[in-house]
């Protein structure tokens, strides 16, 4: 044992005075060692540290074999727990024969801590690598204690949680996903029959009826699509995230489930697993949310680890609502959560129980049926009395609001309207493809000048038309037409102007003269390099129904990547460009010179291929590759002068 105060009273030994065969300025330090026998603490290992070149004490190691403790000076001022190398200045890691001892001292020190040194140590160099070795094996205990409790504790956690309820999967049949498949026959005397996946119950049905149709259950009234019953093996899966609460021995526990449905042959099968537990406990210390999180580990697949307590999942999942009751009682600070979220969808399960505990307004949102707004961050100021008025939105809203149980972002849209949002606008606008928050700003931004009705037809429209999945690119495109337009003091009044017919051909157009006004400096630039012989030696190429076109000025290679999709109108390739020292280049299809198709970047001194894509970093396939590499071997070689780079042209 260990005691400091025991400690205390044990002098400094003499600093050792040793004759090595080794030049002076091998070692650093030398070091003393002795076992003391204390009253109190037993056996005690003390190690003293001096510096050879003015025997000062610059360490002091105490061990009883279990543990250590060291200072750096006498008396002690700071205790340490570290590695005794990382207190000892101009010692290397690889260098533990910096302090000398004796033969007999390190042997002593090594019978004495060899049961609690590291395995890596396997033959410890000199007293200091005793030491670290002792260190090392320390905290490699302690790191494994910890985590042995860390273990025990989770397993005793998980032990608490209940079995998934028993009608979870018919929950999930009908309130996650709301259908089923109809399995149907082969036709039979002008007949055929389907077997319905959810209630197992048999219905006759037209023999038009083929397999992808849509259709409803007679008997238990679900939705469903038809699939043939002689097709064997499994149906595309479907999947989905659910919060899930149990309340076990007075503790609230949360679990979010994955969930995968499928049908082998017709018999429905129902996976789910955990990826997220919260367990709100009251321990001796007072309350403790612990959380644990299923997650990849890098090396090691996925495994349950550990999250710092009071972590909880804000995630948007369905919530399985049949036993809040059970779980919450009849009033969840004056709501009944069983009743109200039985049709909730996708919500902040987490985030709905904090706001309905700290932010009044709340309360008045979920009795309304908006879910989502109820469970999502709440900036504003709602009563009873205001309606939804303080909402900012007028009371038609309301029937909109519960059926589509529009989130916060959805709202702030609607509000941003200068004109009336019906229903049937804000489900075309559902059917665009948000994958980014700064996709609302530039909404919010849009709604300023024009309907919400003409927006929704409008992008509707553009996203087919550019073949574009998500809205995100289609406003980029339209937000750089008008910035450019703006620029270029092009006259917007014209609807046909405003709203072009194909926003990506309107963008491409007007791109290379806004970029000749906003490079003019740099196209200047670029036209003296080509005066110098930027392109000395170098001939036009065509073959194969492809050619080579110079870029001839900065705006140029801008337009080349802004159309493209990719990085070539950087500074740096513009640079290297008119240096001579890596070359860009467009390959086009000699039918159509002026439309960009793919980028070659050549390093002119290796002389080789640096980059060849398309559009957005498309691979070239392999006839391009051909020919960019045959216009390669024709471009004249070049020397290195002053930096740059110059043709060398036979006289």
């Amino acid at each position: 044992m260990l005691i400091k105060s025991e400690l205390g009273q044990i002098s400094v030994q003499k600093c050792p005075n040793y004759s090595s065969k080794k030049k002076k300025e091998d070692f650093i330090y030398c070091a003393a060692a002795q076992i003391i026998d204390l009253p109190r603490g037993g056996e005690v290992l003390v190690i003293d540290v001096f510096e050879k070149i003015n025997s000062e004490l610059r360490m002091r190691f105490f061990s009883d074999g279990k543990n250590f403790i060291i200072c750096k000076e006498w008396p002690a001022a700071t205790w340490f727990k570290s590695k005794p190398s990382e207190l000892l200045r101009q010692v290397s890691v690889y260098s533990y024969r910096s302090v000398e001892a004796t033969d007999k001292n390190v042997k002593a020190v090594h019978e004495f801590l060899k049961g609690g040194q590291h395995s890596f140590f396997c033959y410890p160099d000199g007293i200091l690598g005793e030491m670290d070795s002792f260190a090392y094996g320390f905290y490699e205990r302690r790191r494994e204690t910890t985590w042995n409790n860390k273990q025990a504790l989770m397993e005793e956690h998980f032990k608490m949680f209940p079995a998934y309820p028993a009608d979870l999967e018919e929950y999930c049949d009908n309130k996650v996903f709301g259908n089923t498949y109809f399995f149907i026959s082969k036709i039979e005397k002008e007949k055929r029959e389907a077997l319905c996946g959810h209630c197992k119950q048999k219905f006759e049905v037209d023999r038009e009826t083929k397999p992808g149709n849509m259709g409803i259950c007679p008997k238990c009234n679900m939705p469903g699509k038809y699939r043939g019953a002689w097709i064997n093996g499994e149906t595309k899966r479907d999947k989905a995230e659910i919060c899930i609460t149990h309340k076990v021995d007075d503790q609230l526990l949360i679990r979010w489930t994955k969930i995968w449905r499928s049908f082998v042959n017709t018999e429905r099968k129902y996976v789910f697993e955990d990826y997220y537990r919260n367990l709100y406990l009251k321990t001796p210390k007072g309350p403790v949310i612990y959380a644990y999180d299923y997650k990849s580990i890098m090396g090691y697949g996925y495994d349950w680890r550990r999250q710092k307590n009071g972590y909880v999942n804000y995630k948007y999942t369905f919530v399985y609502p049949n036993n809040l009751q059970e779980v919450f009682g009849e009033k969840y600070y004056n709501v009944n959560l069983q009743t109200g979220l039985q049709n909730a969808g996708k919500i902040s399960f987490a985030h709905l129980l904090d706001n309905l505990k700290n932010v009044p307004p709340a309360e008045y949102l979920f009795k309304m049926g908006l879910l989502a707004l109820a469970s999502d961050y709440i900036d504003w100021r709602v009563g009873e009395e205001a309606g939804l008025s303080a909402l900012g939105i007028h009371k038609q809203y309301l029937p909109m609001y519960q059926r589509f149980n529009i989130n916060r972002a959805e709202h702030e849209i609607i509000r941003a309207s200068k004109t009336f949002v019906s229903e049937d606008s804000f489900e075309k606008f559902r059917l665009l493809q948000f994958n980014s928050p700064l996709d609302f700003a530039d909404v919010k931004k849009l709604l300023n000048t024009i309907s919400f009705e003409r927006f929704v037809n409008y992008f509707h429209k553009q996203m087919i038309i550019t073949e574009n999945k998500y809205l995100h690119e289609v406003l980029i495109l339209y937000r750089d037409y008008l910035s450019m337009s703006e620029a270029l003091k092009v006259d917007m009044s014209r609807k046909a102007i405003r709203f072009p017919r194909n926003i990506k051909d309107a963008h491409d157009q007007l791109l290379p003269r806004f970029n000749q006004i906003k490079y003019k400096a740099d196209n200047k630039e670029f036209r003296q390099a080509v005066k110098n012989g930027l392109y000395a030696g170098m001939r036009a190429f065509n073959k194969d129904g492809y050619c080579i076109v110079f870029p001839a000025l900065r705006s140029d290679i801008i337009s080349e990547g802004q159309s493209l999709g990719h990085c070539v109108g950087n500074e740096n390739y513009y640079k290297n460009h008119i240096a001579g020292t890596k070359m860009i280049f467009f390959v086009r299809k000699a039918a159509e010179k002026t439309k960009p198709f793919y980028t070659m970047e050549i390093d002119m001194q290796a002389r080789k291929i640096s980059q060849l894509y398309g559009f957005k970093d498309k691979p070239a396939p392999p006839e391009v590759k051909k020919f960019a590499n045959e216009f390669l071997k024709r471009l004249p070689k070049r020397e290195k002068k002053d930096n740059r780079f110059r043709v060398m042209v036979p006289a």
